[in-house]
């Protein structure tokens, strides 16, 4: 069995033994998943323009601090919910729900954050206030606004959950973290706070996704982790990330007496065209016990075919010790969860891209309870009494368009309009009438980056 000490051991060891690491190159692509780093900041916005027009520009520049947002609405139709305010929430969720057919401000985002110099040691931070539906969605344990917490339970987000989401719209403080670069051998980057999980091919930030709704993997995984983590690289191909966070969506307060895990990150880029990347975690996550263990193994490739085409793919593999505890014989043998989602990105000209994603999802859970509780731990579907295996397939097009692509003051506003398909092996989607296998729904969303 695997202990705590074992696990920061792990941490330590690993980060100690990369210290002299030089720095990876990276490739970008447009439908690459979002790798945190600490030197990670954007090109001069539109806010930071009109901070220099009333003589902010000198002082922010010499302290290095950069000041920039985006704000993200949109509307999501679903073809089997009437309207009005009795209307289910659209699964797939936490995010993008049709809630009494809303039009959604999902998030307004204001990032604070100072780079450092790579060269010697220097300390940055980064952090981002939001405001919208978004928000109410990903509070961490002990971080919650409005009064309440959305991931108390530390289970893995359940996709179908249902809940009551008042006020829709809410403020949280997704990610507050310092960097620190040490000029140990050819460099070390470390990032201690709260950010965004390495986990996961789609972000909670909707610049990086190429549609408005979600993939189901997402909804399984965690938002934010807080902790502390390595950031450094073997060569120009290989590069590592390592740390301890305190749990999934846990900051200030944990559930499983103080419990952490391990959070890793193993990069490959052969060349311009490819590159992959191995996500995992390991450590105690449910409430109330810190003794099983949650295995998360997350790889993700991307392919840079020319420079129009491009295709990504994610798999997930979750296996949760404290469900699938051996000494019952009814326990699912090979996991909990396994998924895998398909990615292509066509460039027609600069103002239109054409995307798609094809999506498997496999969840298995014999937890008791009502639907849309994820309190057993594993998104599953209640029937007769029990959670089966539940079997989902998901196809989204969608346009990522940008209107106006050259101009200074606009290129970051898009526009992504989405037709999805899901169907289920079991009458998973709800309506306020009866259960259905699937879905048909139809989305827009507008984003403007500032």
């Amino acid at each position: 069995m695997i202990y705590r000490k074992d696990v920061v051991m792990m941490a330590v060891a690993g980060l100690l033994a990369a210290s002299g690491f030089a720095k990876a190159g990276t490739q970008g692509l447009s439908i690459d998943p979002t790798v945190v780093t600490a030197d990670d900041a954007a090109a001069p916005a539109p806010l930071m323009a009109v901070l220099g027009k009333v003589g902010m520009d000198k002082p922010l520049n010499d302290a290095k601090l950069n000041i920039y947002g985006w704000v993200e609405a949109g509307y999501t139709y679903n073809h089997r919910h009437g309207t009005g305010s009795s209307s289910v929430p659209i699964a797939p969720g936490p995010f993008n729900h049709e809630l009494g057919d809303h039009m959604m401000l999902n998030q307004v985002v204001i990032r604070f954050e100072r780079q450092v110099a790579t060269d010697k040691f220097d300390v940055g931070a980064t952090v981002d206030l939001m405001y919208g539906s978004d928000a109410a969605k990903i509070h961490s344990t002990g971080w919650g606004f409005n009064g309440s917490d959305a991931t108390d339970d530390n289970s893995p987000n359940d996709p179908l959950a249902v809940s009551n989401q008042h006020p829709i719209w809410q403020f949280d403080i997704p990610q507050a973290f310092v960097t620190i670069n040490l000029p140990v051998g050819n460099g070390l980057q470390l990032m201690i706070g709260k950010f965004y999980t390495l986990l996961g091919y789609e972000t909670v930030d909707p610049r990086t996704n190429a549609f408005y709704s979600h993939s189901w993997i997402f909804s399984a995984l965690p938002f934010t982790q807080t902790g502390i983590l390595g950031s450094y690289a073997i060569n120009e191909q290989w590069a590592m990330k390592l740390g301890v966070t305190r749990g999934w969506d846990i900051t200030m307060e944990d559930n499983n007496g103080c419990a952490i895990d391990v959070l890793g990150q193993i990069s490959w880029v052969p060349n311009k065209q490819w590159s992959f990347l191995l996500n995992y975690s390991v450590g105690p996550e449910t409430a109330g016990d810190s003794s099983h263990y949650r295995t998360v193994i997350d790889p993700i490739l991307t392919w840079q075919v020319n420079d129009s085409l491009k295709f990504g793919a994610e798999g997930l593999y979750v296996y949760d010790g404290t469900l699938n505890n051996e000494e019952n014989g009814d326990r699912h043998a090979y996991g909990d969860i396994w998924a895998l989602a398909l990615y292509g990105s066509y460039k027609i000209n600069d103002y239109v891209t054409f995307n798609a994603r094809l999506e498997k999802y496999h969840s298995y859970s014999d937890g008791l309870g009502a639907q849309g509780d994820a309190s057993d731990g594993i998104p599953g579907f209640i029937e007769n009494g029990r959670v089966p295996t539940v079997n989902v397939y998901s196809t989204t097009l969608g346009f990522t368009i940008t209107p106006m692509p050259s101009d200074p003051w606009l290129k970051g506003l898009m526009v992504r309009p989405e037709i999805r398909y899901d169907f289920s092996e079991d009458s998973i989607f709800q309506t306020n009438s009866s259960n259905f296998k699937d879905q048909l729904t139809f989305g827009a969303d507008v984003v403007f980056q500032f």
